[in-house]
């Protein structure tokens, strides 16, 4: 029998959380409500106003929360959205969205109240809810070096850490649990290994991706003029790459452009970054950017893979040490999925922290890193899915991934159907189900399931449904479900419907934070 609320155990004392940024903000306020105090240890100063810190390279480039995360980043910071929008952010509630796909483009405005911000006032607004709660505290400018563990290391009790400007000075600070989100530069593993802990091959997707971002000045009249968002979407298999323009705060606008698979990077130069603006899949980008003040030169960022650790596969995972964010999985940025994924985990680690209050049991860091593999899962393989339709772009793991080349044509064929449902019968249901998926609010079975399909397969003979039948292989309508298992991902181990609606009705002691 489970324990009442009332028999709940006591909180601990003390959890440290490496690293200040999205990731590392989002964990210290789950943490806050179980620990009596929370630490962030930071590398960086913490900036006195809105703006990019050294330790976030990737800062300058767009970002955005999808449907899911802002959904949990609400619960967590309630009211944000109206944060932001009262520092100048602007809203995207109804805002036009032009999108340009391989069968024809689509107009969209999405009903729910949201906002367009850079990642610096993001950041900057989450940093001061954080700061305002009681015990919670920053260590700025202070770097982890090392782990302290107990003298058998199987349980970390605490971190050593050294101030940035003065290196001989080190300390240890105690701690019940230390949480590691300080992303791509984590140096967990090294740590890891110098416990003497074999740790598993991390699936790679070697993505060899790259983008460049420029910032311009827009004005009210050139706004009025084109409305809301432009997005370009990718074409690989014609080696074109992903075109984007959208607003943020103090009347700017950001224009990216991306490609994959390493055989060209976006230019960083400032007329070839025009140019090739004309050479995504719809000129109107270069149209409106034409008509925009430049106030930057376009910037670059490329990283040669997305990495998805395998820690819950570890018997002798350390007590007392949990990752979120990056260094537990990274992925290809142009999906818009990191800072959502981290508070996926974010919100796993919180369902979970409750339920050990009420019945505590063994290996408790173990099982929550199995969790939120379970809970990432979907994310994981949609993007997967998404890159490998680039030339060069490779898988490399312990286990092919599943469903790869069905789910490619599935979704070509799903996207050619809706974008023609949306321009000829003016209904963009079919796609909005699709958008909702991309922004993991759905999973992939609500769009991949048999009911679907069947209204898919019109019978036109076009290119697309015959490869589509091709994968699917020489099967009756009966058995349609049944194939479509086979091939692509259960997800039966995704989020605990029942227990992420129970924690999102429960009360949070900090939820003025």
């Amino acid at each position: 029998m489970k324990k009442s609320l009332t028999s709940r155990q006591p909180k601990k004392e003390k959890a440290i959380v490496i690293g200040g940024g999205i990731a590392g903000l989002l964990t210290a306020r789950v943490l806050s409500d179980h620990y009596e105090e929370v630490i962030i240890v930071e590398r960086d100063e913490l900036p006195k106003e809105s703006s990019n810190r050294s330790g976030t390279p990737q800062a300058f480039h767009p970002h955005r929360i999808l449907p899911r995360g802002s959904m949990i980043m609400e619960h967590f910071f309630p009211g944000y959205i109206d944060a932001l929008l009262d520092q100048g952010a602007p809203s995207t509630q109804n805002e036009k969205i032009r999108l340009f796909t391989s069968y024809g483009s689509l107009q969209m405005a999405s009903p729910e109240k949201n906002v367009s911000s850079s990642r610096a006032l993001l950041e900057w607004t989450f940093r001061q809810r954080v700061q305002k709660i009681s015990n919670v505290r920053f260590l700025s400018k202070q770097e982890v070096i090392g782990l302290q563990t107990s003298a058998d290391q199987s349980q970390v009790i605490g971190v050593h850490i050294k101030e940035r400007s003065k290196p001989k000075q080190e300390r240890t600070v105690a701690a019940d649990l230390v949480v590691d989100t300080s992303g791509r530069s984590s140096k967990l593993i090294k740590w890891l290994e110098s416990m003497g802990l074999e740790v598993p091959q991390p699936e790679r997707l070697k993505v060899f991706f790259g983008y460049s971002t420029r910032y311009y000045r827009v004005s009210p009249q050139v706004r009025e003029k084109w409305g809301g968002v432009v997005f370009s979407e990718a074409q690989p298999e014609k080696g074109i790459g992903a075109g984007m323009l959208g607003y943020i705060e103090d009347n700017m606008a950001q224009s990216l452009l991306y490609s994959a698979g390493g055989a060209h990077y976006p230019s960083t130069n400032p007329e070839g970054y025009e140019k090739e603006l004309l050479a995504v899949a719809t000129p109107m980008l270069a149209e409106v950017v034409k008509e925009l003040e430049p106030i930057s030169a376009p910037r670059g960022y490329r990283a040669p893979e997305s990495v998805r650790q395998h820690f819950e596969q570890m018997e002798n995972w350390p007590a007392g040490l949990l990752v979120v964010g990056d260094a537990f999985c990274s992925f290809d940025p142009i999906h818009g999925q990191g800072m959502t994924v981290a508070a996926i985990e974010a919100e796993m680690l919180d369902i979970c922290l409750h339920e050990e209050r009420q019945t505590p049991q063994p290996h408790f860091e173990r099982h929550v890193l199995q969790r939120m593999q379970e809970a990432i899962e979907p994310a994981w393989w949609l993007s997967s899915v998404a890159d490998l339709r680039w030339n060069g772009v490779e898988h490399v793991g312990a286990e092919p991934l599943k469903g790869v080349s069905f789910a490619q044509k599935y979704f070509n064929l799903y996207v050619k159907r809706a974008v023609k449902l949306a321009n000829e019968e003016n209904n963009p249901s079919m796609f909005q189900q699709y958008f909702m998926m991309n922004s993991l609010v759905l999973p992939p079975s609500a769009i991949i399931n048999a009911r679907t399909l069947t209204m898919l397969l019109t019978g036109d003979g076009s290119l697309e449904e015959k490869q589509l039948l091709a994968e699917l292989g020489n099967v009756d309508k009966q058995q349609i479900q049944a194939r479509i298992d086979e091939l692509i991902p259960s997800f039966s181990l995704a989020v605990d419907e029942k227990a992420l609606h129970s924690l999102l009705s429960m009360p949070s002691s900090n939820t003025k934070a």
